[in-house]
Protein backbone atom coordinates (compact mmCIF):
# COMPACT_ATOMS: atom_id res chain seq x y z
CA UNK A 1 0.00 0.00 0.00
CA UNK A 2 1.19 3.49 -0.69
CA UNK A 3 2.53 5.07 1.85
CA UNK A 4 2.85 8.61 0.33
CA UNK A 5 0.21 10.82 -1.36
CA UNK A 6 0.30 14.16 -3.73
CA UNK A 7 -2.65 16.45 -3.01
CA UNK A 8 -3.66 19.69 -3.95
CA UNK A 9 -3.73 22.54 -2.32
CA UNK A 10 -6.49 24.91 -2.11
CA UNK A 11 -4.09 28.10 -2.37
CA UNK A 12 -1.15 26.90 -2.43
CA UNK A 13 2.35 28.86 -1.87
CA UNK A 14 4.04 31.45 -3.50
CA UNK A 15 7.95 31.67 -3.87
CA UNK A 16 10.55 34.21 -3.60
CA UNK A 17 10.56 34.41 -7.63
CA UNK A 18 6.04 34.71 -7.51
CA UNK A 19 5.62 30.96 -8.59
CA UNK A 20 2.81 29.46 -7.22
CA UNK A 21 2.72 25.94 -5.75
CA UNK A 22 -0.46 24.23 -5.62
CA UNK A 23 0.71 20.01 -5.68
CA UNK A 24 1.89 18.52 -2.19
CA UNK A 25 3.48 14.98 -1.28
CA UNK A 26 2.40 14.20 2.13
CA UNK A 27 3.26 10.61 3.93
CA UNK A 28 1.64 8.99 6.42
CA UNK A 29 2.37 9.66 9.75
CA UNK A 30 4.20 7.58 12.00
CA UNK A 31 5.24 7.10 15.56
CA UNK A 32 7.55 10.32 15.04
CA UNK A 33 4.78 12.29 14.63
CA UNK A 34 2.69 10.83 17.00
CA UNK A 35 5.46 11.66 19.28
CA UNK A 36 4.49 15.49 18.69
CA UNK A 37 0.99 15.13 20.36
CA UNK A 38 2.48 14.76 23.54
CA UNK A 39 4.67 17.47 23.40
CA UNK A 40 3.43 19.97 25.60
CA UNK A 41 5.72 22.09 24.91
CA UNK A 42 4.17 23.10 21.65
CA UNK A 43 1.08 25.56 21.22
CA UNK A 44 -1.76 24.06 19.07
CA UNK A 45 -0.43 25.96 15.93
CA UNK A 46 3.14 25.12 16.59
CA UNK A 47 1.85 21.65 16.53
CA UNK A 48 0.14 21.89 13.51
CA UNK A 49 3.59 23.55 11.75
CA UNK A 50 5.79 20.49 13.19
CA UNK A 51 3.23 17.73 11.48
CA UNK A 52 3.12 19.54 8.49
CA UNK A 53 6.57 19.86 8.31
CA UNK A 54 7.70 16.35 9.29
CA UNK A 55 4.59 14.60 6.71
CA UNK A 56 5.11 16.88 4.03
CA UNK A 57 7.81 15.26 1.03
CA UNK A 58 7.32 17.89 -1.12
CA UNK A 59 5.87 21.15 -2.36
CA UNK A 60 5.34 21.82 -5.88
CA UNK A 61 9.24 22.20 -7.40
CA UNK A 62 10.78 22.75 -4.24
CA UNK A 63 14.09 21.81 -3.32
CA UNK A 64 13.35 21.70 0.20
CA UNK A 65 10.62 22.44 2.57
CA UNK A 66 11.27 23.56 6.33
CA UNK A 67 8.70 25.18 9.48
CA UNK A 68 9.83 28.93 8.08
CA UNK A 69 7.94 27.88 4.91
CA UNK A 70 5.27 25.98 6.54
CA UNK A 71 4.56 29.05 8.89
CA UNK A 72 4.16 30.78 5.51
CA UNK A 73 1.26 28.77 4.07
CA UNK A 74 -2.34 30.05 4.44
CA UNK A 75 -4.44 28.52 7.18
CA UNK A 76 -6.64 26.88 4.95
CA UNK A 77 -3.68 25.28 3.58
CA UNK A 78 -2.69 23.96 7.15
CA UNK A 79 -5.99 22.88 7.48
CA UNK A 80 -6.69 20.97 4.18
CA UNK A 81 -3.26 19.41 4.56
CA UNK A 82 -4.36 18.05 8.34
CA UNK A 83 -7.75 16.67 6.54
CA UNK A 84 -5.39 14.81 3.91
CA UNK A 85 -3.31 13.74 6.97
CA UNK A 86 -5.69 12.35 9.13
CA UNK A 87 -7.55 10.82 6.20
CA UNK A 88 -4.69 8.99 4.88
CA UNK A 89 -3.23 7.89 8.01
CA UNK A 90 -6.54 6.56 9.63
CA UNK A 91 -9.33 6.45 7.23
CA UNK A 92 -12.13 8.60 6.23
CA UNK A 93 -14.44 7.83 9.35
CA UNK A 94 -14.48 10.63 12.37
CA UNK A 95 -16.31 10.05 15.63
CA UNK A 96 -17.51 13.73 16.00
CA UNK A 97 -19.43 15.40 18.63
CA UNK A 98 -21.25 18.84 19.16
CA UNK A 99 -23.31 21.28 21.87
CA UNK A 100 -26.52 21.37 20.96
CA UNK A 101 -27.25 25.27 21.35
CA UNK A 102 -30.69 24.44 22.89
CA UNK A 103 -30.46 21.51 25.26
CA UNK A 104 -26.67 21.48 25.96
CA UNK A 105 -26.98 17.97 24.95
CA UNK A 106 -24.08 16.03 23.72
CA UNK A 107 -24.59 15.47 19.76
CA UNK A 108 -22.51 12.91 18.21
CA UNK A 109 -22.46 11.47 14.53
CA UNK A 110 -19.87 9.45 12.42
CA UNK A 111 -18.31 12.18 9.58
CA UNK A 112 -17.18 10.76 6.72
CA UNK A 113 -13.82 12.74 5.78
CA UNK A 114 -14.56 12.20 2.01
CA UNK A 115 -17.27 14.61 1.88
CA UNK A 116 -15.84 17.35 3.40
CA UNK A 117 -16.20 20.11 0.97
CA UNK A 118 -13.05 22.09 -0.01
CA UNK A 119 -13.04 24.87 -2.10
CA UNK A 120 -10.00 25.81 -3.85
CA UNK A 121 -8.68 28.55 -6.14
CA UNK A 122 -8.51 27.29 -9.71
CA UNK A 123 -5.05 26.64 -11.02
CA UNK A 124 -2.79 29.61 -11.40
CA UNK A 125 -5.13 32.09 -9.76
CA UNK A 126 -3.82 34.45 -6.97
CA UNK A 127 -5.68 34.48 -3.78
CA UNK A 128 -7.75 38.01 -3.57
CA UNK A 129 -8.68 39.88 -0.15
CA UNK A 130 -11.80 40.13 1.01
CA UNK A 131 -13.91 43.75 0.91
CA UNK A 132 -16.16 44.51 3.08
CA UNK A 133 -18.69 47.92 3.23
CA UNK A 134 -19.58 48.20 6.89
CA UNK A 135 -22.75 49.66 7.88
CA UNK A 136 -21.53 51.93 10.62
CA UNK A 137 -17.62 51.84 10.70
CA UNK A 138 -15.39 53.37 12.99
CA UNK A 139 -14.76 57.18 13.81
CA UNK A 140 -11.14 58.06 14.41
CA UNK A 141 -9.90 60.49 16.58
CA UNK A 142 -10.11 63.64 14.34
CA UNK A 143 -13.86 62.32 13.44
CA UNK A 144 -13.27 60.83 10.70
CA UNK A 145 -15.70 57.82 9.44
CA UNK A 146 -14.21 54.83 7.83
CA UNK A 147 -16.22 52.23 6.48
CA UNK A 148 -14.35 50.30 3.95
CA UNK A 149 -12.56 47.06 4.97
CA UNK A 150 -10.11 44.41 3.14
CA UNK A 151 -8.94 41.63 4.64
CA UNK A 152 -6.68 39.07 3.50
CA UNK A 153 -6.32 35.82 4.80
CA UNK A 154 -4.25 34.01 8.08
CA UNK A 155 -1.28 32.26 7.53
CA UNK A 156 0.54 29.54 9.99
CA UNK A 157 2.59 32.87 11.60
CA UNK A 158 -0.46 34.34 12.36
CA UNK A 159 -1.69 31.17 14.13
CA UNK A 160 1.29 30.88 16.20
CA UNK A 161 0.88 34.30 17.00
CA UNK A 162 -2.49 34.32 18.60
CA UNK A 163 -2.25 30.68 20.30
CA UNK A 164 -1.29 31.77 23.74
CA UNK A 165 -4.35 33.80 23.83
CA UNK A 166 -6.59 30.66 22.98
CA UNK A 167 -7.44 29.06 26.01
CA UNK A 168 -7.19 32.40 28.34
CA UNK A 169 -8.95 34.73 26.06
CA UNK A 170 -10.76 33.43 22.79
CA UNK A 171 -12.40 36.54 22.14
CA UNK A 172 -9.06 38.03 22.37
CA UNK A 173 -7.35 35.53 19.77
CA UNK A 174 -10.01 35.96 17.36
CA UNK A 175 -9.46 39.71 17.39
CA UNK A 176 -5.78 39.82 17.47
CA UNK A 177 -6.00 36.81 14.33
CA UNK A 178 -8.69 39.93 12.70
CA UNK A 179 -6.12 42.70 13.66
CA UNK A 180 -3.27 40.95 11.30
CA UNK A 181 -5.46 40.36 8.68
CA UNK A 182 -6.31 43.54 7.76
CA UNK A 183 -5.15 44.94 4.50
CA UNK A 184 -7.27 47.98 4.30
CA UNK A 185 -9.31 50.02 7.13
CA UNK A 186 -10.58 52.91 4.93
CA UNK A 187 -8.17 55.70 4.84
CA UNK A 188 -6.25 54.51 7.83
CA UNK A 189 -2.10 54.09 8.04
CA UNK A 190 -1.04 50.86 9.03
CA UNK A 191 0.76 52.73 12.04
CA UNK A 192 -2.59 53.67 13.15
CA UNK A 193 -4.08 50.29 13.01
CA UNK A 194 -1.15 49.25 15.26
CA UNK A 195 -1.38 52.25 17.81
CA UNK A 196 -5.36 51.32 17.77
CA UNK A 197 -4.63 47.94 17.85
CA UNK A 198 -7.72 45.01 19.07
CA UNK A 199 -9.67 48.02 20.44
CA UNK A 200 -10.54 49.48 16.83
CA UNK A 201 -12.35 45.92 16.51
CA UNK A 202 -14.06 46.32 20.17
CA UNK A 203 -15.56 49.78 19.25
CA UNK A 204 -17.35 48.22 15.72
CA UNK A 205 -20.84 48.07 16.20
CA UNK A 206 -21.86 43.98 16.71
CA UNK A 207 -23.37 44.30 13.52
CA UNK A 208 -20.27 45.28 11.87
CA UNK A 209 -18.71 42.51 13.54
CA UNK A 210 -20.86 40.12 12.53
CA UNK A 211 -21.00 41.35 9.06
CA UNK A 212 -16.95 40.73 9.20
CA UNK A 213 -16.97 37.51 10.24
CA UNK A 214 -19.84 36.04 8.08
CA UNK A 215 -17.80 37.64 5.03
CA UNK A 216 -14.46 35.95 6.42
CA UNK A 217 -16.63 32.54 6.43
CA UNK A 218 -18.32 32.54 3.51
CA UNK A 219 -15.72 34.10 1.41
CA UNK A 220 -12.06 31.89 2.70
CA UNK A 221 -10.71 29.08 0.58
CA UNK A 222 -10.00 25.69 1.39
CA UNK A 223 -12.26 23.24 3.92
CA UNK A 224 -15.55 23.71 5.03
CA UNK A 225 -15.45 22.47 8.62
CA UNK A 226 -19.20 23.85 9.34
CA UNK A 227 -21.81 20.72 9.21
CA UNK A 228 -25.34 20.50 9.87
CA UNK A 229 -26.35 18.66 13.16
CA UNK A 230 -29.71 17.13 14.26
CA UNK A 231 -29.98 16.75 17.98
CA UNK A 232 -31.17 13.24 18.88
CA UNK A 233 -31.99 14.53 22.26
CA UNK A 234 -34.28 17.59 21.59
CA UNK A 235 -34.98 17.31 17.25
CA UNK A 236 -32.64 20.73 16.73
CA UNK A 237 -31.15 21.28 13.72
CA UNK A 238 -28.06 23.46 14.16
CA UNK A 239 -24.81 23.93 12.58
CA UNK A 240 -21.40 22.62 14.02
CA UNK A 241 -17.87 23.33 13.50
CA UNK A 242 -15.70 20.04 13.37
CA UNK A 243 -13.19 20.22 16.20
CA UNK A 244 -9.98 19.18 14.12
CA UNK A 245 -8.07 19.23 17.40
CA UNK A 246 -9.82 15.32 17.50
CA UNK A 247 -8.50 14.55 14.26
CA UNK A 248 -5.70 11.96 15.59
CA UNK A 249 -7.51 10.40 18.63
CA UNK A 250 -7.18 6.84 18.23
CA UNK A 251 -11.03 6.39 19.65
Amino acid sequence: MARELEVHLPVGYQDANGKTHQRAVIHKMTGHEEALLFDTALSSAQLVTELIRSCLVRLGDLESVDAAMVRQLYSADRNYLLLELRRFTLGDQLLESYSCPRCGAEVTQVEDLSKIEVRRLPEGESLAGIQIQLEDGYTDREGKSHTEFELTFPRGSDEEFVAPMIEKDPLKAQDALLLRCIKRFGTLSKAALEGYGIKILRDLTLGDRRKIQAAFEDQSPGVNFRRAINCQHCGTCFEGIMDISHFFALS
